[in-house]
């Protein structure tokens, strides 16, 4: 069911929002010191009008001038506070394109052992969407210390995604780490070179999923490239 299934079934839609304020206030009545209310309350008093918390979210990053300054107090008072679920809430206010400002914080949190591995993975997710250049090196980094395990999933698909030359000697080395070989082939697919159709061909007929299948979409965008060319 997608949410504009629910957005034109009224009935549904008050479902959902009774539901929704149900599970608040069963979580509002088990932390009754959250910071949530708190943050609700001073976005309110800017003037903004929202059916339900989760709703600010959709303020950004249009409104971020307002906003953001806001989300980050309450992201670090969490953090402080030792309030991983709020924490990860607030961590939804920094998941928009070109939002740099505030990746010098998120690395260094991602780099705390005080952090958790879900909050870990949605900073990773974070550093994904947000898809700034400047900091390559801090990428190539993370990826190649193997203890941040699968939390580097999304930051290998990243330097993929910006096609970044001096990861490719990583990229390829991470093929031969489980934790993330899977997304190290998608990205290595993602630069379309022929030099790396052995790479792929390793993987066409493994017995694992996703490496079988990102293996074939690689080839597959090789084998389509050379077909324009030689038309």
């Amino acid at each position: 069911m997608s949410i504009k299934d629910i957005n034109n079934d009224p009935e549904m839609l008050k479902k959902w929002i009774d539901d929704y304020r149900a599970r608040d206030e069963q979580y509002l009545a088990e932390h009754p010191d959250s910071l949530l209310p708190d943050f609700e309350k001073e976005i309110r008093d800017l003037g903004f009008q929202f059916l339900m918390r989760e709703n600010i979210l959709d303020f950004m990053p249009k409104q971020k001038k307002e906003i953001l300054p806001i989300a980050i107090k309450y992201y670090n008072l969490a953090k402080e506070c030792g309030r991983d679920n709020e924490q990860n809430y607030f961590l939804g206010f920094f998941h928009c394109n070109g939002l740099e400002e505030v990746i010098p914080m998120l690395l260094e949190d991602y780099y705390s052992n005080e952090t958790k591995d879900l909050t870990r993975w949605f900073i990773s997710d974070c550093l994904y969407q947000i898809r700034s250049k400047k900091y390559i090196a801090e990428y190539i980094k993370i990826v190649s210390n193997p203890k941040f395990a699968r939390n580097r999933q999304l930051i290998v698909l990243l330097l993929g995604k910006l096609k970044v030359e001096s990861a490719i000697p990583v990229l390829i080395e991470l093929l031969e780490d489980e934790d993330v070989r899977m997304h190290a082939i998608d990205s290595l697919g993602q630069f379309k070179r022929e030099e790396f159709r052995c790479h792929f061909e390793r993987f066409e007929n493994s017995p694992q999923y996703g490496w079988r299948k990102n293996a074939r979409t690689a080839i597959k965008k090789l084998d389509s490239l050379k077909s324009s060319t030689i038309q």
